[in-house]
């Protein structure tokens, strides 16, 4: 009887975990008061959040042009190049979209390390190499990110 009930706790924590890890691996859409639009795909990990609300818009796919890399060998300050371009600009509306292309972890954040308003606008998690983070611009303005982990890897989106 008790083989019988640690079986059934096994298969139902089983079931929960797939089921867990299965709702991770797809895409999380997330939207701000602005109305900016962030797009989170790969390895997610933390807390799960519910939000509601009413959200108008279009979210577009990136282009090349609305895209930024981050440059192989980033995690080493002498490197030179971390997200590549430093600075993008691109149209209201638009959606940019960051890929890893180094080996090792890395965040997309909004703000700075030394301002202290970290992550308000977007922040990607955890990125592995190979995986992207997407976020929609709906208002201009400058908006300064950089990597939590590495915070001398600095970027800047213009959006006009």
């Amino acid at each position: 009887m008790v083989n019988l009930f640690l079986t059934a706790i096994i298969g139902a924590v089983l079931i929960a975990g797939v089921a867990f890890s299965a709702l991770l691996a797809g895409q999380l859409h997330v939207a701000n008061a602005q109305g900016n639009v962030t797009t989170m795909s790969g390895n997610m990990t933390g807390n799960a959040t519910t939000m509601s609300g009413n959200m108008t818009g279009n979210a577009t796919g990136g282009s090349a042009g609305d895209s930024v890399t981050i440059s192989p060998g980033s995690s080493v300050p002498s490197n030179g190049k971390f997200f590549v371009p430093e600075t993008l600009t691109v149209s209201t509306g638009t959606t940019v979209t960051w890929t890893n292309g180094d080996s090792t972890l890395h965040t997309v954040t909004s703000g700075s390390a030394e301002s202290g308003n970290s992550g308000t606008e977007f922040d990607s998690s955890y990125l592995t190499a190979g995986k992207t983070f997407q976020h929609q611009f709906g208002t201009a303005g400058t908006f300064d990110y950089y990597c939590t982990l590495h915070p001398w890897m600095k970027g800047k989106v213009v959006v006009s």
